[in-house]
Formats: structure tokens, sequence, C-alpha cells
């Protein structure tokens, strides 16, 4: 093949890889929207189950409602990591931080395809994988499996307690790993309202208290799966942000090498015909 149909079919294909990179960045940017526009929803859900357990415990005041950690039993450390690649330095993060968290006694439960290959890859076994949604729609699903695998472990004798390393999502293309503890409740996390008189329940008080702290851990899982899918995908839109400047200056370099070879392709058959008219005339 002559070297400027060479040059020209690598341009073309460059340009199939520019539409490709293109739209990557694009639906990254839309599931970033979507994340964000599903937060406030679930933050305030949240904050309602907050609320309802403050006003559950002046039923039980003198029980433990949120005991420690017992001796002897291990915690569970959630980890969000990214279901797809592209993402950028997104797991390396979330790496690093869970090795700083970690204890080797943990139970790694994790949720993203790939991270948990990553956590095998650097010699870790997950006790529990599952696969990460990939944008807000599915994080309900996902926060179900994953709460009814944390609860059932929750069990007598089983984890102590739990904790997740997550990524917060900040602004487009920025983002930070977070260590937060779900279990047991933060007493400071709960508001206590001043209350005239005691509201009506016809549940137990343990019972109820027990449905409602399953309710506000579910929608603390929530929260962190969906501000995870945020900052997965603003990680990778930053990542085919970078993608598209570097194949936009690789095109911008084989269409100048293909302007040189058509131009010297030119000349040489000039010169051709200079000669040939010579030759003609002599």
């Amino acid at each position: 093949m002559p070297r400027l149909a060479e040059i020209e079919a690598h341009v073309a294909s460059m340009d199939a890889l520019q539409g490709i990179v293109g739209a990557m960045r694009s639906l990254a940017g839309i599931r970033v929207q979507e994340a964000q526009r599903a937060l406030p929803g679930i933050r305030r859900y949240a904050q309602v189950m907050a609320e309802a357990i403050g006003a559950t415990l002046p039923f039980i005041e003198d029980r433990r409602w949120a005991a420690a950690a017992a001796p002897g039993r291990v915690r569970g450390l959630v980890v969000l990591a990214a279901e797809h690649g592209f993402s950028g330095g997104f797991n390396e993060r979330l790496m690093d931080r869970l090795a700083l968290v970690r204890d080797p006694s943990d139970l790694l439960l994790v949720m993203g395809s790939r991270g948990a290959a990553v956590i095998v890859e650097r010699g870790l076994q997950p006790t529990w994988t599952h696969a990460m949604a990939t944008r807000s729609g599915g994080a309900l699903e996902a926060a179900y499996r994953l709460s009814s695998e944390l609860f059932r472990r929750l069990r007598p004798g089983g984890l102590a307690r739990v904790e997740i390393v997550f990524s917060r999502f900040r602004q487009l293309g920025h983002w930070d790993v977070e260590h937060k503890s779900i279990l047991p409740l933060d007493p400071a996390a709960i508001p206590r309202p001043p209350l005239r008189q005691l509201p009506l329940h016809n549940l137990p008080p343990d019972g109820l208290l027990e449905k409602l702290t399953g309710e506000y851990v579910f929608a603390q899982l929530m929260e962190a799966i969906v501000e995870s899918i945020a900052s997965e995908n603003t990680a990778r839109f930053a990542a085919m942000e970078s993608a598209t400047d570097n194949v936009r200056k690789k095109l911008d370099q084989l269409r100048q090498e293909a302007n040189r070879v058509r131009q010297e392709e030119i000349t040489t058959e000039l010169l051709d015909l200079v000669v040939g008219a010579e030759a003609v005339g002599e």
C-alpha cells in the first residue's frame, strides 16, 4: 500500500476512535447528571428515617440502642468500586485508601467487577462480590443486594460492625475517597427533636426501632452507591477528556504528515512530467 494511503487509513481509524471516545465522554457526563438529580431525594429520605429513629428513642431510653462492637467479632468492610474500565485512577485511589484502613481480620465485601479484579491482583480475597450499578436507576437493586448481605451477616455471632469505603463526587473531574461507619449507628447523627407528647405506634418499640434502623442504613447505602456512580463517571469523563485531546493531537500530526506526503507525491509527478517532456524534446 502506498504511504499516503496508509496515512489516510490511519486518519480514518483515528476519526472513528475520536467518535467513540466522544460518545463515552458524553455518556459519562449524562450519568453524573442523573446521579446528582437523584441524591437530594435519597438524602431527604435518610434524614426522615433519622428523625423517626430519634422520635422512637424515648420509648427505649434505658436500653443500649447503639451498642459498641462486640469483642472478638470481625468488621465488615464494604468497598464500592468500578464496574467497568476506562475510569482513570478511580480504582487505584480506592485501593490506596483500603490499604490504610483494612485489617487482616476484616471481611471484604466488594461491589464492582473491575474493582474486585484489582483487589485480587493486589493479593486480597474478597468474601463477597457483586456487580456495581452503572447508573442511578440501578442503585436501588444494588443497595438491596448489599443490605441483604450485610444484615444476613449481622445476625448473632456474625459481624460486629460495618464500615464502607466509597468515592464522593465533588465536581466534574474531581472526587474524594471516604471511609465511613454504617453500623452501629452513630448517636451524634440521630436528631432528638423535642416532643410535646410521645408519638402513637402500633409496633413494639424494639421492632419499630429495628425496622427504622434498617431503612436508615439502606438509605445510607443508597447514597454511597449513587455517590460512587457519580464519582466513577466523573473519573471516566476526565479520562475520556484526556483521551480526546490525545486523539486530536495525533490526528493533527497525521493530517500534517498526509499533506506533506501528498505534496511530495505531487512534486514527484511534476518532476516526472518535466523529465519526460525534456526527453521527448531531445
